[in-house]
C-alpha cells in the first residue's frame, strides 16, 4: 500500500486557523475591527495589524506565524494545541510526516537488529518488573554521568516514581526506542542546570514543589518513525497538561542535540562534565510552552496520543 497524498501542511495550517479565527471572533460578537482593536491593545506584535490582514487570515489566502496565532489564542484563553489536535486533517498530516526524519522522504533503516518490523510503545512504570533493566540501557545509551545514581545508588522507590521512562519494543523485547523524562519546578531546574544540585536532589524536588517543567534527560529511536515516536510522547504529555509551563532538555546526546537545533529550538547552556579523564559536554534547552506550540515541527507531534499510533512498514 502507497503513502496517501496529503494537503503541504502550510495549507492545512491555513485552513485550521481560519475556521478558529471566525468561530472565536463570531463567540465574543466582534467586528474584525474590535478584533483588531483588542488585539493592538494585548500586544505590540499587532501594532501594524489592519482589517484587511484579518479578512484574509479568515478566508485562508494567508495565516500569520504560529508564534503570532499563539499570541492571539492566548488572548482568548486558549493554546495552539486545543485548537488543532480538534482538527482531524491536521492530526491525519501529522500522523503522516511522523515517518520521515528532517529533510528526508521515506528512510530505509540499516540497523543489525532491527527492519522497520511493528514496534510497540510501553510505559516502564518503576515497579516494573524490567525497569531497572531498561532504566540501565538508556543512560548506557545516553552517556550522562549525572544520571548514573539514579542507577547505580541505593535510593528510595519514591524518588524512582518520579521518572517516566517509555520503551518502544520491537520482537516483544527488543529495545529500539526509549525516552526518560520528569516533570520538576524551574527553581530545581536551574539549580541542576548550574550543577549546584544533582540528579537525586532534582527529583526529591518533585515531592516538594508543583511541577512546571517537563525535562527530558533522553530520547532516542533507531529509525525516524521512532525517534519522532518517542518525541510525541512527552509533546504530547506537556501539551495535555496544562500546569507544566516549559519543556526542558538536559542531554549529553550529540544527535539530540543536533535534532532540536534542525527544530529550531535555541541552545540554553552547554556545560562540560568530567569523567574518566575525558570532556562530556552537556547541552541544555528550554523553552516556554507557548515556543513549544509556535514550532511547527513540535506541534505536529504533541497532537498524536500516542495509543493513536499504529507503526507499520508500509506507512500510516
Amino acid at each position: 500500500m502507497g503513502y496517501k497524498k496529503y494537503a503541504y501542511p502550510k495549507t492545512v495550517i491555513m485552513k485550521v486557523f481560519s475556521e478558529f479565527l471566525r468561530k472565536i471572533r463570531s463567540e465574543h460578537h466582534l467586528s474584525q475591527e474590535g478584533l483588531r482593536a483588542l488585539l493592538n491593545e494585548k500586544s505590540h506584535s499587532f501594532d501594524s495589524l489592519d482589517t484587511i490582514s484579518i479578512s484574509r487570515w479568515e478566508r485562508g489566502i494567508n495565516t500569520p506565524s504560529l508564534t503570532k496565532q499563539s499570541e492571539i489564542a492566548e488572548v482568548f484563553g486558549v493554546d495552539l494545541f486545543n485548537i488543532y489536535s480538534s482538527d482531524a486533517d491536521f492530526v491525519e498530516e501529522s500522523l503522516y510526516a511522523i515517518q520521515f526524519s528532517a529533510g528526508e522522504k521515506n528512510d530505509k533503516v540499516t540497523h543489525p537488529y532491527y527492519n522497520n518490523e511493528q514496534y510497540q510503545i510501553e510505559f516502564i512504570h518503576s515497579e516494573h518488573v524490567k525497569f531497572e533493566q531498561f532504566l540501565k540501557l538508556c543512560l548506557v545509551y545516553e552517556g550522562n554521568p549525572r544520571l548514573l545514581p539514579t542507577h547505580q545508588e541505593k535510593i528510595s522507590a519514591a524518588l524512582l516514581t518520579s521518572l517516566t521512562l517509555v520503551s518502544a519494543l520491537c520482537n516483544f523485547s527488543q529495545l529500539v526506542g526509549h525516552c526518560l523524562f520528569c516533570k520538576v519546578n524551574t527553581k530545581a531546574l536551574f539549580e541542576f542546570m548550574n550543577n549546584s544540585i544533582g540528579i537525586l536532589d532534582l527529583l526529591a524536588s518533585t515531592q516538594q514543589h508543583q511541577a512546571n517543567v517537563l525535562v527530558v534527560f533522553s530520547s532516542f529511536g533507531v529509525s525516524p518513525q521512532i525517534d519522532n515516536h518517542m518525541m510525541s510522547v512527552y509533546l504530547n504529555q506537556l501539551a495535555t497538561d496544562k500546569t507544566i509551563e516549559y519543556l526542558s532538555f538536559s542531554t549529553c546526546d550529540s544527535k539530540l542535540k543536533q535534532k532540536l537545533m534542525q527544530m529550531k529550538i535555541p541552545m540554553f547552556k552547554v556545560k562540560p562534565i568530567e569523567q574518566n579523564a575525558k570532556i562530556i559536554q552537556n547541552y541544555s534547552f528550554i523553552m516556554s510552552r507557548s515556543e513549544v506550540m509556535a514550532n511547527r515541527n513540535m506541534l505536529m507531534l504533541s497532537v498524536i496520543p500516542t495509543r493513536d499510533m499504529q507503526p507499520t512498514t508500509t506507512g500510516i
